[in-house]
């Protein structure tokens, strides 16, 4: 921005003339949020829905789990992920 707080004219075309704040996303559901029976339990139980989908990953402390395809399978994914980082 300039001094002025106002864009200047680069700024408005590397914008394609959009200004002020961004919106924010749309919320998603994911793995906690989830009203779906059977989204995030443990991969030991049997498939609990059709299209549920395994999420596990090597090294983590976090159990395979069940999730919904998409934004709850994210969701465990990047749990196991981060559950596999070294503690120390």
């Amino acid at each position: 921005m300039s001094p002025r707080g106002s864009a200047t004219t680069a700024q408005k075309k590397w914008n394609r003339g959009k200004a002020g704040a961004p919106k924010p996303g749309q919320p998603r559901p994911t793995g906690r949020a989830c009203v779906t029976a059977g989204c995030g339990e443990l991969a030991e139980l049997p498939r609990p829905a059709a299209g549920m989908v395994r999420v596990a990953f090597p090294g983590s402390r976090e159990p395979a789990r069940w999730y919904c395809p998409q934004a709850c399978a994210a969701y465990g994914h990047a749990l196991a992920e981060v559950r596999a980082l070294p503690t120390s």
